[in-house]
C-alpha cells in the first residue's frame, strides 16, 4: 500500500489530503463541493478537518466530480481540463508496448494530438540517470513555466506519484526511485512526502523530475486488454493504493503474484525459484513474518476482491470470475471466510 494509505478493519483508508484536492478542484471551477458528497454522511466541512478518508468514499467522490465537471485533470498538473475517457483511451493506446520506456514514449505522442491536455510526460537524462519531467505537448502556446507557475506544489507531487503508480502497474511490481526533484521550497510536511516515493528527495531544484532508477525503463509491461478492462474499473484507487511494497519476503510473494486471478496462481517453489530460494526456506522465512504461502495467496484474492467489489460496475459474478473462481458460490463462501460478510453484504456497506 502507499505510505498513505491503511487497513482499517475491512477498509482502506488514505490520506484525506486526496480528497481535499479534489473538493477545491470542485469549488474552483463555480460548483459547491458538497455536491459530490450528495448521499454521504460527510460534508466537506467535516473532510477538512480529517487526516484518512475511506477509500470508497473517495473513488465515489471522484468519479461523480468528473461527470460534474466533464474533467479528469483535478488536482493534477495539466495546463487546462482533460476531457473525461482520455486516460481510457491513452491506456488503450500504450497497452501493447513493449517495455516502460515505450510507454512513457506513446503516451506523449498520444497527448500531442488528443487535444485536451497542455502537459505530458517526458523522458530526460539527468546525471546519467532515466528521468521523467513535465513538458508541453506538441500545440501548447503556453510555455512550460507559465503553466506550473499556476500549480500548487501539492499538484506536482501528486501528478509524480500518480504517474510512477501507472508505471508499476504496467511492470507489476514497485519500481524503486533513484530520487525526486522539485522546483520550489521544502514543504511543511516533507516528512509525510519522503514517506511517500521512498527515496530521497531535493527541493529548490532547476525542475521537478522523477529520477528512475538503471534500467527501470527497460522493464516489461506485463499487462494486456483484459487486465487492463478491470484496472480502469478500479482507478483512481488503483493509482493512490497501489499493491506493490517489496521490503519484506511476503510482499515480494504478492509482487510475484500481481493482479490477474483468472489464471492459477504459482506454486510455492515457481515463487521460490523465481525468488531465489528454496520451498523450505521460503515457508520459513514467511513464517517468522507471521504469515504463509497459502495466507498471502488468501490475502491477494481478498484485496483484489475488495477493490473489484468497490466497483458498482462489476456484477459479482463478474468479480468471481475475476478472482478465478468457477462458481459464484464458491466465491461468496471463501469471501465470507475472509472477512466474515458475504459479497453482497460488503458491497452494501460501502
Amino acid at each position: 500500500m502507499a505510505h498513505d494509505a491503511i487497513a482499517s478493519g475491512d477498509q482502506i483508508q488514505i490520506s484525506a489530503t486526496y480528497a481535499r484536492a479534489l473538493l477545491r478542484a470542485v469549488s474552483d471551477q463555480g460548483h459547491n463541493p458538497n455536491a459530490i458528497l450528495e448521499g454521504e454522511i460527510v460534508v466537506a466541512e467535516t473532510i477538512e478537518q480529517l487526516e484518512q478518508l475511506d477509500a470508497a468514499l473517495f473513488g465515489r467522490m471522484y468519479r461523480r466530480a468528473i461527470k460534474l465537471l466533464n474533467d479528469e485533470s483535478l488536482g493534477l498538473v495539466s495546463g487546462g481540463p482533460v476531457l473525461a475517457g482520455t486516460f481510457r483511451m491513452m491506456c488503450l493506446c500504450v497497452i501493447h508496448c513493449p517495455n516502460l520506456e515505450s510507454v512513457v514514449k506513446r503516451i506523449g505522442e498520444f497527448l500531442d494530438v488528443c487535444m485536451t491536455t497542455g502537459v505530458k510526460p517526458e523522458l530526460w537524462q539527468y546525471q546519467g540517470k532515466q528521468c521523467i519531467r513535465f513538458a508541453v505537448v506538441a500545440r501548447e502556446t503556453k510555455t512550460l513555466d507559465e503553466i506550473l507557475s499556476g500549480e500548487n506544489p501539492v499538484g506536482i507531487r501528486t501528478s509524480f506519484y500518480l504517474w510512477h503508480s501507472l508505471l508499476c502497474w504496467f511492470a507489476g511490481r514497485r519500481l524503486p526511485l533513484h530520487q525526486l526533484l522539485f522546483n520550489f521550497p521544502q514543504p511543511v510536511r516533507s516528512k509525510a512526502w519522503q514517506e511517500m516515493f521512498r527515496c530521497p528527495l531535493v527541493f529548490d531544484a532547476e525542475q521537478s523530475m522523477i529520477c528512475l532508477e538503471s534500467g527501470v525503463l527497460a522493464s516489461p509491461n506485463v499487462q494486456n486488454e483484459q487486465t487492463l478492462a478491470v484496472f480502469l474499473k478500479s482507478t483512481p484507487l488503483r493509482l493512490i493504493v497501489p499493491s506493490f511494497h517489496e521490503h519484506r519476503l511476503s510482499d515480494r510473494v504478492l509482487a510475484l503474484f500481481g493482479d490477474d486471478f483468472t489464471q492459477a496462481l504459482p506454486s510455492a517453489r515457481e515463487v521460490g525459484a523465481q525468488l531465489g530460494v528454496s520451498v523450505s526456506t521460503l515457508r520459513r522465512q514467511l513464517n517468522e513474518e507471521g504469515t504463509s504461502f497459502q495466507q498471502l495467496k488468501d490475502d491477494s484474492r481478498k484485496a483484489a476482491a475488495m477493490q473489484y467489489l468497490v466497483s458498482g460496475e462489476l456484477s459479482l459474478s463478474e468479480v468471481s470470475g475475476l478472482l478465478g473462481f468457477d462458481e459464484t458460490s464458491a466465491f461468496f463462501r471463501a469471501f465470507k471466510r475472509w472477512t466474515g460478510q458475504t459479497p453482497s453484504a460488503y458491497r452494501g456497506s460501502l
